[in-house]
């Protein structure tokens, strides 16, 4: 194997010619085969085709939340304006009472 004269002139010829074997036993260790980059590749491909299933399917999720939140939200605001005319009529109905009793006891006092 030719090492290339930037190595030669930057290391010098020994420590040049002492690298080729380190790194040709190194590179079968720390390197990966074609086979197993393929596999990778083709596994990350499944990966990336799923996340794209599950992002479309959050999107739908998200979707209909917020379409339960909307409904939710009306649902409470009518049921707000029902309990605020109940308590209207509450309140008035015991107005009413309130001087319906008054005039009794006044009537009963004018009485005795």
């Amino acid at each position: 194997m030719e090492v290339p004269t930037s190595v030669r002139e930057a290391l010098g010829d020994k420590a040049a010619l002492d690298m080729v074997p380190w790194l040709m036993r190194l590179i079968p260790i720390v390197a990966v085969s074609r086979d197993e980059f393929r596999e990778v590749l083709s596994r990350l491909d499944r990966l990336e085709t799923r996340m794209t299933s599950l992002e479309g399917e959050v999107k739908d999720v998200k979707l209909e939340l917020q379409a339960l939140r909307r409904e939710m939200n009306e649902r409470f605001d009518r049921m707000y304006e029902r309990m605020l005319v109940q308590t209207r009529w509450l309140v008035g109905s015991i107005a009413v009472i309130g001087t319906i009793i008054s005039i009794l006891l006044a009537i009963g006092q004018i009485v005795r």
